[in-house]
């Protein structure tokens, strides 16, 4: 937890940053020219966010407190604010959200003679004060919306450690933000502000932003070889439940976690999230057992409600045993009890609740995929995982039963091996290889991380293939 003083909060973008900022468990002070209106507002904020300590005052007793001050005065006020607090900020971050706009030409660019506010903020305070601009970007109305804002801060400091400071704690709270180098190169961010003013009134926009694009350079040293494969969680995921927006939380999560999405990163997410929030949680106690979900419960030992659920999601029941059934489910999928499941479902307290699979896993994928790429601008494929046993394997693996933007079969015929032996019959099956990569860190108990971020997977790119392109036909089922 840090201590931040927000100078001007009771505006527009200060009370948006001190929502955000107390939600992710920050001390915030309110400073204003009138102590009563930002107590009277820091009431308003911490009535808000439950639990959080927001506490207001005038400039110099806010800046006396904190560990970090945000300007977030109009640049009218810009200096006179920075004289009132200057002597009680030696050895602390100040980050400058100031634009220079002169009203009303608030459309042109109209940087000051030291190049910049931020350069400007720099020279009052004087060197003991470490200055980072950051924030002219990004409007308050995206901020307080309290959702994934789709645009990226451009932070710029002449300190490393104090910009990798603030870009940490834009990142607490759902921002990503780049560091562009040194103080002065905040003329850019303060200059496009004007820019976007620009695009807004003349293109019809609302709050238009920028975003960053590119993907990370390979290491020189082994451009020949693969980079390696990493494994991101997400952080900061919700318990999902019926009609939430799983998009909206998983880019939220990925801003959260620090990442910035490349081209091919692969986004893997577990089965059981889809299922919650496409309403596929059934109560055992609401479903009325078929004269075949009545034999197959005689059969197995399971409750008939849940036999019968099993009944309807299967093609075909191949083995039933006693508290056993190995079913091919209707997408063609084999696996225990149809893929029906009750782990971390619902609380023990509660009716018991199963899940069952999603009633399309392509086309889920599909719809994350589509909006995950419109928010970031890049190429992702997207994996639906859940743990399935195999034949003549002991325990469960990551499977992928549902995907979008890659094939997943990686053929290799034709290849040579190390000696030049041409591969005549290797197929690889990468959307499982990644599926169960994932699972080493989503789990299989009270992990609470359904969705990781999987880069440097080696993969064909495609729009058409489906997760069914995995299973083999039955005509080639030589244990059937």
């Amino acid at each position: 937890m840090t201590s931040i003083a927000i100078l001007g909060g009771a505006g527009a973008l200060g009370g948006a940053l001190a929502g955000r900022l107390a939600k992710a468990g920050h001390d915030i002070w309110i400073g204003s020219r009138d102590p009563e209106k930002a107590q009277a507002f820091a009431q308003t904020v911490a009535a808000s966010v439950p639990g959080a300590r927001v506490r207001g005052g005038d400039y110099r007793t806010c800046a006396a407190e904190a560990e970090v001050c945000i300007l977030t005065v109009p640049y009218a006020a810009h200096a006179e604010t920075l004289g009132q607090v200057k002597d009680l900020l030696a050895g602390k971050i100040v980050v400058d959200t100031t634009v220079p706009l002169r009203p009303p030409k608030v459309g042109t660019v109209q940087l000051p003679a030291a190049g910049s506010a931020a350069v400007e903020a720099q020279a009052i305070l004087g060197p003991d004060v470490r200055v980072v601009s950051a924030l002219q970007n990004i409007g308050a109305e995206k901020l307080a919306a309290g959702q994934v804002v789709d645009g990226d801060v451009l932070v710029a400091a002449d300190d490393a450690e104090a910009a990798a400071a603030v870009c940490a704690l834009l990142a607490q709270i759902g921002l990503r933000a780049w560091h562009v180098g040194p103080l002065a190169n905040s003329a850019a961010a303060e200059a496009m502000t004007s820019v976007l003013i620009q695009i807004n009134r003349r293109y019809k926009r609302v709050q238009a932003g920028i975003r960053i694009t590119g993907k990370a350079k390979p290491d020189a040293e082994n451009t020949a070889k693969s980079a390696g494969v990493s494994i991101h969680p997400l952080h900061g995921l919700p318990l999902f439940k019926a009609g939430d927006d799983l998009a909206g939380a998983i880019a939220e999560g990925v801003v959260a976690s620090g990442l910035a999405p490349e081209d091919d990163d692969v986004i893997v997410v577990a089965q059981k999230v889809f299922s919650k929030v496409e309403g596929r949680a059934v109560v055992l106690a609401d479903v009325s057992a078929s004269p075949k979900g009545i034999a197959l419960a005689g059969e197995s030992g399971k409750p008939e409600a849940l036999a019968e659920l099993i009944v309807a999601e299967s093609s075909e029941l191949m083995r039933v045993r006693d508290n056993l059934v190995i079913a091919r489910h209707r997408l063609g999928h084999v696996t225990a009890n149809a893929g029906i499941d009750a782990s971390n479902v619902s609380d023990p307290d509660g009716p018991e609740t199963v899940l069952l699979w999603p009633v399309d896993p392509d086309a889920s994928a599909a719809r994350l995929r589509a909006s995950l790429q419109e928010r970031f601008g890049v190429r992702l494929a997207v994996i639906m995982s859940d743990s399935l046993g195999r034949a003549w394997r002991t325990g469960t693996v990551g499977t992928a039963i549902g995907l979008a933007g890659l094939k997943p079969i990686r053929d290799r015929r034709g290849e040579s091996d190390l000696f030049g032996r041409e591969l005549k019959a290797t197929l690889v099956g990468v959307a499982d290889e990644i599926a169960a990569a994932a699972s080493l860190v989503i789990g299989e108990a009270a992990e609470g991380m359904p969705a990781v971020l999987v880069r440097g997977a080696v993969y064909e790119p495609s729009e058409e293939a489906v997760a069914l392109d995995l299973l083999r036909p039955l005509e080639q089922d030589l244990f059937r």
